[in-house]
C-alpha cells in the first residue's frame, strides 16, 4: 500500500511540473537622461508566486512563471536598465500584483495583456508613488503561438510605462525628492500625482448553441441559434449571434385568414445585449429585424411565397449555471410586428434550452 502512495505522489508531482512553464525577461536597456535613483531592492508581495494560466498552442491550460522568480528577474531587468551608482538614490520596488491573462474577445479576435501593480519606496520606507497600468495587444483566435512567444515583451513594456510614470511624476513635482543625505524631502513627494487603475479579470469567452421553442396566441416556433460573447464584470455585454428558425401558424388562425397552411422560415438580424446579475445569470435583451420568406397555401390548395421582414424585441434570462463546459437554460418574452399575410403583429414568451462549451 505504502508502494502504490509512493507512485501516486510521484506521478501527480509530474503532473504539476509538467502543467507549468517558465518565461524570462529580455534585458534591453532604455535611455533615462538625468536618471537621480536606482532599484536597489525588488521585494515580490503577490500571494500567488505565478504568473496566471495560459493556452498553448495545442489547448492545453498551464502556469506561466518566471524561471528565477519575480523578485529575482525584475531585480535582474532593473540593474542594466537603471545602473548603480554612489550618486544616485536607492529605491525598493514591491511588486503587489502581475498577471498575465488572455482570452478570446471576439470571433475573430483573442486578447493577451498584463496588470502590473507597483509601489515606489524611499531608502527610509517612506512610500513615493504607486502605481497600476494594463499593458493590452490583440491578436487574431488562432495566435496562440505568438501570444505566448510576446508575453515578456508585455511585461517589460509595462515596467518600463511604470518607470516613466514614476520619472515623469517627479519632474512634474519635484527637480530633487531627496535631501544630500538620502532621506526623502515630503514637501517634494510625487506621491500625489499616482496613477491607478483598478484590476478587473479579462472576461471568459463563451460559446453556446441553444434550442429555443417559442409560442404566442396565433403560432408555435423554433429557432436553432449560435450566440459567443465576452463576459464582463461591468459593461453592456454585447454578443454575437446568428440563427436561424421556423414558426407556424396554428390551424385554425390560418383558415380565419383563407389559408390551409402557413410556414414561415427566417433569419435574424440585429442587436442583442446581456447585462450581468450575478455571476452565470443574465438579462437578456434584444432588437433584430427578420428576415425569410413565408409559404402559404390557399384552400383551394394553390401554393404561393410571400416575402417577411419585421421588428422583433426581446426581454429575458439566461443561465449559465457552469463556466466551462455546462447546460445553458433561458426564459423570456418577445415582440413582434412583420409583413405576414397571416398574422402581422403578436406578442408570446420563449423558453431556451442548450449549451455552453
Amino acid at each position: 500500500m505504502k508502494k502504490i502512495i509512493n507512485i501516486l505522489v510521484v506521478f501527480f508531482s509530474c503532473a504539476v511540473c509538467f502543467s507549468q512553464t517558465t518565461i524570462d525577461l529580455k534585458k534591453v536597456p532604455f535611455e533615462i537622461a538625468n536618471q537621480d535613483f536606482y532599484i536597489d531592492k525588488v521585494i515580490d508581495n503577490r500571494l500567488e508566486q505565478d504568473l496566471g494560466v495560459i493556452e498553448e498552442s495545442s489547448n492545453k491550460k498551464v502556469k506561466l512563471r518566471f524561471e528565477n522568480g519575480t523578485a529575482t528577474t525584475i531585480q535582474n531587468f532593473m540593474d542594466v536598465v537603471l545602473p548603480k551608482t554612489g550618486d544616485r538614490a536607492p529605491i525598493t520596488l514591491k511588486v503587489n500584483h502581475l498577471k498575465i491573462e488572455e482570452a478570446q474577445t471576439s470571433i475573430e479576435n483573442r486578447k493577451a495583456r498584463v496588470y502590473v501593480e507597483l509601489y515606489f519606496y524611499a531608502e527610509n520606507g517612506e512610500e513615493l508613488y504607486k502605481i497600476a497600468h494594463y499593458e493590452e495587444q490583440d491578436f487574431p483566435v488562432s495566435g496562440l503561438t505568438e501570444i505566448f512567444e510576446t508575453h515578456e515583451q508585455r511585461i517589460r513594456a509595462a515596467l518600463e510605462y511604470c518607470l516613466w510614470s514614476y520619472i515623469n511624476a517627479q519632474k512634474e513635482n519635484t527637480t530633487d525628492s531627496f535631501t544630500e543625505d538620502g532621506m526623502l524631502d515630503n514637501a517634494s513627494s510625487p506621491k500625489d500625482a499616482s496613477t491607478f487603475e483598478t484590476y478587473v479579470p479579462l472576461g471568459k469567452w463563451f460559446n453556446m448553441l441553444t434550442y429555443k421553442r417559442m409560442t404566442d396566441k396565433y403560432n408555435e416556433g423554433w429557432n436553432v441559434s449560435y450566440t459567443g460573447f465576452s463576459d464582463n464584470e461591468k459593461d453592456f455585454i454585447i454578443p454575437f449571434v446568428i440563427g436561424f428558425g421556423q414558426s407556424r401558424a396554428k390551424s385554425n388562425i390560418v383558415r380565419e385568414r383563407g389559408y390551409s397552411f402557413a410556414d414561415s422560415y427566417v433569419l435574424g438580424f440585429g442587436f442583442n445585449g446581456y447585462i450581468k446579475i450575478t455571476p452565470g445569470v443574465y438579462f437578456d435583451l434584444g432588437l433584430s429585424v427578420p428576415v425569410g420568406v413565408e409559404v402559404l397555401r390557399d384552400l383551394e390548395n394553390r401554393k404561393s411565397t410571400n416575402f417577411l421582414i419585421g421588428l422583433r424585441a426581446n426581454q429575458g434570462v439566461k443561465i449559465i449555471p457552469w463556466k466551462e463546459y455546462g447546460i445553458v437554460i433561458g426564459a423570456g418574452l418577445f415582440q413582434q410586428w412583420q409583413t405576414s399575410k397571416v398574422i402581422n403583429r403578436n406578442f408570446g414568451f420563449a423558453l431556451e434550452l442548450g449549451v455552453n462549451f
